[in-house]
């Protein structure tokens, strides 16, 4: 009885979790929520599914991953950027209700289990098209499958779990792969030599998969992760600053979160501190050293490579894991005859950490965004003609900036595969801070490879000098530093553009003009690049 009762009480905690995550959810659909990067996830969604593999261009695409945009064509209805839009907000959310019910049933705390999923964090990552929801639901089915083999190490079905996991995990994210070694040690002390033993063969097998993984991107594109990795051009001050900034504003949201779910609930729990001999111990410990392992490794990462700043995306799933686990560790429901108060409160603190995520996850912006669509509203996937380009019919372009227009508020990004269609050869000046900034010389002679095609120079977006050189004048900050004991503080910024670049572009720009690129090669600018550097 006590049994079917738990059952009951789970089940209803998994209703309430989706039916609120279904909530962003809707929102997400309502508002866009789609980045630079969503846009390719579901290019590559779309290849996938027309039988092309991961692939732009008639290229294979190694940059990302392919095991979210893998899923995304296992439940997306069609290729149709609009159905894939919502289809893959329905898929996060899946994968999120997924992930709570996985981590509920390992660690038998549902307050763990609420603040894995019910934060600002998880909830507005879990709103755009990316790649990181499944990394968490990967977490949270190798979280749920230790802690199975850690009960029961003779059921076979625990392994299988686990290899699974592990192994779609290795094609979700490449962060996924280092990290995969940190939950290893992390089982290791949280669940006992014997447990870790038992998991290892599975764990190297992974390693495998993962390593496999990298070697086929290297032989195929000349990187491991199909780029360059440049190294972090930021003084270290400037980064360990920019890191704690984003751990105080992502901590306080999380925290704030338990606050509320503990408190609301306060009659109902038993806050103290858990016995060392506790059977729940180990998967609240296992949650609390993944999230602080995530936020070290995010933090070398990133301080020894250029990607994402430090921000919600980067760093945020340690943040959430790590208070969750904290709250595991110290809070529990009471025995059922010892709990006060109406049954209903675990659940109203539940949506009370959902209200507070919606006005304080993005800063705010989700609410602004509500505020605004009463005074304006296009529906994102209804509007994505919008962001196709006026421009002739091409094949290849210069591009320099990619207009987004404006779709009454929605969060949606554009990319240039969209803005100027299929089957067009894309050019812009390389620079940093992801590559090394370029010469005139050495754009020529790319844009000269083809000049012979329909190909233009694509001014169209600035609309006067001053706009241009606002582009050709952007910079990537890399020191903070103060001037004197009691002085004010100085950015020191480095120019994304070579400085000749900069002059030579200036020179030969027409403010909203498309310009051939023949014509721009036969300018006197053009030619005398060329002819400095002939002996």
């Amino acid at each position: 009885m006590p049994t079917q009762i738990s059952m009951t009480r789970n089940a209803i905690y998994l209703v309430t979790v989706a039916a609120l995550l279904a909530v962003f959810a809707g929102l997400a659909i309502l508002f866009g929520y789609i980045s630079v990067d969503s846009w390719y996830y579901m290019l590559l969604t779309q290849a996938l599914r027309s039988g092309h593999g991961c692939s732009l261009h008639g290229e294979y695409l190694a940059v990302y991953p392919c095991g979210y945009p893998t899923v995304l064509a296992l439940t997306a209805p069609s290729t149709d950027p609009a159905a894939l839009m919502i289809s893959s907000k329905i898929t996060n959310l899946i994968l999120l209700a997924a992930s709570f019910w996985l981590v509920l049933k390992a660690s038998r705390n549902v307050f763990l289990a609420a603040l894995v999923v019910l934060n600002p964090i998880t909830l507005i990552i879990g709103m755009y098209t990316w790649s990181e929801n499944l990394l968490l639901f990967c977490f949270c089915g190798i979280f749920f499958a230790i802690s199975e083999i850690h009960r029961d190490d003779r059921q076979i079905a625990g392994y299988a779990w686990l290899a699974a996991f592990l192994f779609v995990g290795c094609f979700a994210r490449y962060f996924f792969g280092p990290f995969a070694f940190i939950l290893f040690v992390c089982a290791w002390i949280a669940y006992g030599r014997r447990t870790a033993w038992r998991i290892f063969p599975v764990f190297c097998g992974a390693g495998l998969v993962f390593l496999g993984y990298q070697a086929f991107n290297y032989l195929t594109t000349g990187f491991a992760t199909g780029m360059p990795r440049v190294a972090a051009p930021e003084a270290p001050l400037l980064l360990i600053r920019q890191f704690l900034i984003a751990l105080g504003i992502n901590g306080l949201g999380a925290v704030i979160c338990a606050v509320l779910l503990v408190g609301i609930s306060f009659r109902r729990v038993s806050v103290a501190p858990m016995p060392v001999h506790d059977t729940q111990r180990p998967a609240a410990l296992f949650i609390t050293l993944a999230g602080l392992g995530f936020l070290a490794l995010a933090f070398i990462l990133r301080f020894r490579t250029l990607f994402d700043p430090y921000n919600t995306r980067t760093i945020g799933y340690g943040i959430a894991l790590t208070v969750a686990g904290l709250v595991g560790l110290w809070v529990r429901e009471m025995p059922r005859e010892a709990r006060r108060g109406p049954a209903i409160a675990t659940l109203i603190a539940m949506m009370a950490c959902a209200g507070f995520s919606l006005a304080y996850a993005d800063n705010g912006a989700l609410v602004q965004s509500i505020e605004d669509s009463f005074q304006e509203y296009k529906f994102p996937a209804g509007s994505l003609a919008m962001l196709k380009g006026q421009t002739p019919p091409a094949d290849a372009m210069v591009f320099f900036k990619t207009p987004v227009p404006d779709l009454g508020g929605a969060n949606v990004d554009n990319i240039e595969e969209i803005y100027y269609g299929k089957g067009v050869t894309l050019l812009t000046p390389r620079q940093g801070p992801d590559n090394a900034p370029e010469t005139p010389l050495e754009f020529l002679h790319r844009v000269a490879d083809v000049a012979s095609k329909r190909c233009y120079f694509d001014f169209t977006p600035f609309a006067t000098r001053d706009d241009f050189q606002a582009y050709l004048g952007a910079t990537t900050l890399i020191d903070h530093k103060l001037l004197g004991i009691a002085g004010p503080w100085k950015n020191v910024e480095r120019a994304n553009l070579n400085p000749d670049m900069g002059l030579y572009l200036d020179s030969i720009f027409q403010p909203k003009k498309l310009v051939p690129c023949r014509e721009i090669l036969y300018q006197p600018q053009s030619r005398q690049v060329v002819t400095k550097k002939l002996p």
